[in-house]
């Protein structure tokens, strides 16, 4: 508004009466482990999550592949190769409409391992 008034455009500020007329937003920042003696704690928990087996294992996976909740949410098993051990997401559900190659370690292998005869019986496959 100050660039308007300076250019003619505008005689005055609105903007002023406004101030104080509506909230400020909301801090959305989410706890963070920040501290590296908290990160060991918080990993045993994630590995004795006593919930589905479906949850346990993404929570075992999440700190590994560092990717946002909705991506490992959504994965589909087209999108793995277990061989080569890499993980392709498709551009359509990557931020940045990339596709995505995530490297997936022995660890992360042996969480899909161990998820894959469950999840393809859920889903009807052989």
């Amino acid at each position: 508004m100050r660039y308007a008034i300076a250019t003619g455009r505008a005689k005055r500020n609105p903007v002023a009466d406004l101030r104080g007329a509506l909230a400020s937003p909301l801090d959305n920042s989410f706890a963070t482990v920040t501290d590296p003696n908290e990160l060991a704690p918080l990993l045993r928990a994630m590995r004795s999550y006593a919930g589905t087996m479906v949850v346990r294992c993404a929570l075992q996976m999440a700190p590994m592949v560092l990717l946002r909740p909705g991506e490992l949410r959504q994965a589909e098993w087209s999108e793995f190769d277990l061989d080569d051990g890499t993980w392709t997401i498709p551009a359509a559900r990557m931020k940045m409409r990339r596709p995505h190659l995530v490297p997936l370690s022995a660890q992360v292998l042996a969480v899909l391992e161990e998820i894959k005869p469950r999840s393809c019986m859920e889903l009807g496959d052989p």
